[in-house]
């Protein structure tokens, strides 16, 4: 009896000393660190990074010049005005927290045109912009929290419809292609959720002097400048 009760005893201590010391082992042991883990649309720079897509719609207006070298003729231009709507496609890379590069393309459609205006001696000097038009460009910035503030310039592309409609046929001079230009110009854009985004741009393009003759190959030449103001909403995929 007195040899079961000592084995009795032994086990119970037994038991205690291994429970103290796995209670001890679990207490003394290193803590794995878990850290917090944002949702994957809140983490910074996020929102602004990759490939977007949008649409914008605005207004548009144009400086339109023409000149025959011819006596008594000299410069005309009109004031062309009208309305424009894009699609847009483009990718942003954070080169900081706060620094945002991009590249952005439009294409789209704009009705910007003038009433037939009279110049010297009964000419009449008719313009038209579009319907077609677009832009390539490159876009840099700064991040004030979730507002982007941003500059833009590259290249753009605009149907011209103009005619100088001489008072005889061999006076009349055209100028009616797809041309090609430069633009800059900048924009504030917000973040109104993780994905989506509006943006209000100002752009000027300018498509240079475009030189050629009359029926009657008289020099004439045309300049055509635009610019426009528009809203956009893009969305991040």
């Amino acid at each position: 009896m007195r040899k079961l009760s000592a084995r009795g005893l032994f086990a119970g201590v037994g038991c205690c000393l291994l429970s103290v010391a796995s209670h001890a082992a679990d207490k003394w042991a290193p803590k794995e660190i878990i850290e917090p883990q944002l949702p994957p649309d809140d983490r910074p720079g996020l929102m602004w990074s990759g490939l977007y897509g949008g649409l914008s719609a605005g207004y548009g207006w144009g400086h339109p010049t023409q000149e025959y070298d011819r006596a008594n003729h000299g410069l005309s231009s009109t004031d062309p005005e009208g309305l424009l709507g894009a699609v847009t496609l483009g990718y942003n890379y954070m080169w900081s927290p706060s620094i945002l590069l991009g590249v952005e393309g439009d294409i789209g459609l704009m009705d910007i045109s003038a009433d037939d205006k009279i110049v010297y001696d009964g000419h009449v000097y008719r313009t038209s912009f579009g319907p077609w038009w677009g832009t390539v460009r490159g876009r840099a910035g700064f991040l004030f929290g979730d507002t982007l503030i941003y500059g833009t310039g590259g290249v753009a592309f605009m149907g011209v419809d103009e005619e100088s409609i001489g008072n005889t046929p061999g006076e009349t001079a055209y100028n009616k292609d797809f041309r090609s230009g430069w633009v800059v110009g900048g924009g504030v854009e917000h973040a109104v959720s993780p994905r989506t985004s509006v943006k209000f741009e100002y752009l000027h393009m300018d498509f240079g002097r475009y030189s050629g003759y009359s029926d009657n190959r008289e020099d004439f030449y045309f300049e055509n400048d635009i610019d426009l103001i528009r809203a956009g909403l893009n969305y991040r995929f």
